[in-house]
């Protein structure tokens, strides 16, 4: 069964190697449009990155600069924890950035994409109820706003939220819609386009329409070659969904090949701790698994249980960062 690089939520307690999860999902910080406010680094953000940002805080604040200013600040070090894989600090810093920009009419359009880009943090590391929360208010944010390419990626996480729920069909159908409006939005709607076509590919991959989500796939990485490097995360993504698709319409030699390469890019570039490398993980096991290659299965697994334990498995939201967002 297929995997997502998104973490277990902590309140499933069904067994994670029979779990269906969403590759798709993975995609929702790397292949965001991330236009107006914290660009997303990857794992290529360092910890000096994250120092030099506290500190360019820190005097913003000493000097008082406006809130949108420091909000913004706050946005980009948000952006870099989620790099990090630093769940905590990254929900504190988004909290923080929301309720400086919340009430700006100058910021709303920055303030939509914190929303969405909360939702998709808590999506990735499978925190589902909290994930809707503000995906839905971002989507509705962002409806009153004239960025059809933003709207698009809304529209994008909510079909991922909506595949990690098993609703395949709403999953394709929002997908559907976002495809249109990121290609209506030309080389704006470009990045958002890649991660829609993913999605597109597992929701109909799991209704026995794998043919066009190969398709859909093989498009996604059409595209992806014009943006992304041969060896950058989300190309290592495409590669896991094309495998996928592989997989599932018979040719399995091809998908293992694609898998491993997949594997091999995600678990290099991403950052300790992330959730995607053990999830890319669990995904080639799962074909593994129906190869019946019982002695690569124990591999695998030995390989997981060797790997650093993954933050927020029993993460909670911060009381006092949520009071300070919703005031």
């Amino acid at each position: 069964m297929f995997r997502s690089m998104t973490m277990l939520h902590s309140g499933h307690r069904r067994n994670p190697c029979v779990r269906f999860r969403t590759q798709a999902l993975t995609l929702c910080i790397v292949l965001s449009v991330c236009e107006h406010v914290c660009p997303q680094r990857f794992s290529t953000t360092t910890q000096k990155d994250i120092a030099q940002e506290r500190h360019m805080i820190d005097l913003a604040e000493r000097e008082h600069l406006p809130d949108v200013k420091i909000g913004y600040l706050w946005a980009r070090l948000a952006s870099d924890y989620a790099a990090q894989a630093d769940f905590g600090r990254a929900e504190d810093a988004y909290f923080r950035s929301l309720r400086l920009l919340r009430n700006a009419p100058e910021a709303q359009k920055n303030y939509a994409t914190l929303l969405d880009n909360l939702g998709v943090l808590y999506l990735a590391y499978n925190r589902r109820a909290e994930a809707e929360q503000y995906l839905t208010r971002g989507f509705a944010a962002r409806r009153k706003q004239d960025d059809i390419a933003a709207l698009g990626v809304s529209q994008l996480h909510l079909a991922e939220l909506a595949l990690d729920g098993r609703k395949f069909k709403r999953a394709e159908n929002i997908a559907a819609e976002a495809q249109a409006n990121l290609t209506a939005a030309g080389d704006s709607g470009r990045v958002g386009l890649i991660g829609t076509l993913v999605t597109l590919a597992y929701a109909r991959c799991e209704q026995h329409k794998c043919a066009e989500g190969l398709r859909d796939a093989e498009h996604a990485m059409d595209l992806a070659r014009l943006v992304y490097p041969a060896d950058s995360l989300p190309a290592g993504k495409v590669l896991m969904a094309i495998g996928y698709a592989r997989w599932k319409t018979g040719d399995s030699e091809e998908a293992e090949r694609m898998m491993l390469q997949g594997v091999h890019i995600i678990t290099t570039q991403n950052a300790p701790g992330a959730p995607h490398s053990r999830d890319a993980l669990l995904e080639y096991r799962d074909f593994l698994k129906a190869m019946h290659r019982s002695l690569d299965v124990k591999r695998i697994d030995d390989q997981l249980a060797q790997a650093t334990p993954q933050p927020c498995a029993n993460c909670t939201v911060s009381a006092n960062s949520l009071s300070n967002a919703l005031r």
